[in-house]
C-alpha cells in the first residue's frame, strides 16, 4: 500500500491480512472429540431425568462426542447418580432427618457435577419452568460465566422463558425440542452453519 494511504485503508489492510492468517474452520467433523454436559432436572421428575439423556446420547455419539451425564457419571469417585434406588435411599435419609449425612452426600454430587461442567466444551440444558430447578440453574449459569456454548431446550420454547433467562442467554441458542437442538448441532458438525465465535472455539491441535 502506498505511503499516502488513509488510516481507514491501513486498518482495512491489516484486518484483511489477519483474516488470511486465521482462516475459519469449515471442514466437517467440528464436534469430534468434544465433551458435552447434559444438564437438567433430576430431583423432581418422574424418570429422574434419565429418559431424554438416554434418547439423545446415541445421536451425540455419532458426532464423536464424549457424553458427561450426571445420571450416569463417568467416574468412580462419586458413588451417587441420584437416580432409581439411590434416589430412594436419599429420600430415606431425608425421612430420618440425617442432615449431616445428606450434606456430605450432596457435596460429593455437586463437586463432580460442577467439575463436569468445568471440563465440558459445551452444554445442552433442558429447562421446564413447571419443575423446581436448583442444580440445573447453577450449572447453566456456571457454563455461561465460563462463556461456554450453552444450548437450551426449553419446554414451550422461547415464549416460556423467564425474563432473567432472556437477559442471560442468546435466544439463538434456545430450542423448543431436542430435535431442533440436534439439527443445529448436526449442521454445525457438518460445517453447514457458521458458529458463533463469541462462544465456540475449535482447536486445530489439542
Amino acid at each position: 500500500m502506498s505511503d499516502d494511504a488513509t488510516p481507514d485503508e491501513l486498518i482495512a489492510e491489516v484486518v484483511e491480512n489477519i483474516g488470511k492468517k486465521l482462516p475459519r474452520q469449515t471442514q466437517k467433523g467440528r464436534l469430534n472429540n468434544h465433551r458435552v454436559y447434559l444438564a437438567g432436572p433430576i430431583d423432581h421428575v418422574a424418570d429422574d431425568g434419565v429418559g431424554w439423556r438416554q434418547n439423545i446420547t446415541p445421536y451425540l455419539k455419532k458426532m464423536g462426542l464424549m457424553i458427561l451425564d450426571p445420571t450416569d457419571k463417568p467416574t468412580s469417585q462419586c458413588k451417587w447418580n441420584e437416580v432409581g434406588e439411590e434416589k430412594a435411599n436419599i429420600q430415606k435419609l431425608v425421612n430420618l432427618e440425617r442432615w449431616d449425612e445428606l450434606r456430605n452426600l450432596a457435596k460429593e454430587i455437586v463437586l463432580v457435577d460442577l467439575r463436569m461442567v468445568e471440563v465440558a466444551d459445551f452444554m445442552i440444558c433442558y429447562v421446564d419452568k413447571d419443575v423446581h430447578l436448583c442444580g440445573t440453574y447453577d450449572e447453566l449459569f456456571e457454563a455461561l460465566r465460563r462463556r461456554k456454548p450453552t444450548l437450551i431446550v426449553h419446554k414451550g420454547g422461547k415464549k416460556e422463558m423467564s425474563m432473567w433467562l432472556r437477559g442471560k442467554v442468546n435466544h439463538n441458542f434456545v430450542f423448543e425440542t431436542f430435535d431442533e437442538c440436534y439439527e443445529y448441532l448436526q449442521a454445525l458438525h457438518d460445517g453447514v452453519v457458521e458458529p458463533d465465535y463469541t462462544r465456540w472455539v475449535f482447536f486445530d491441535k489439542v
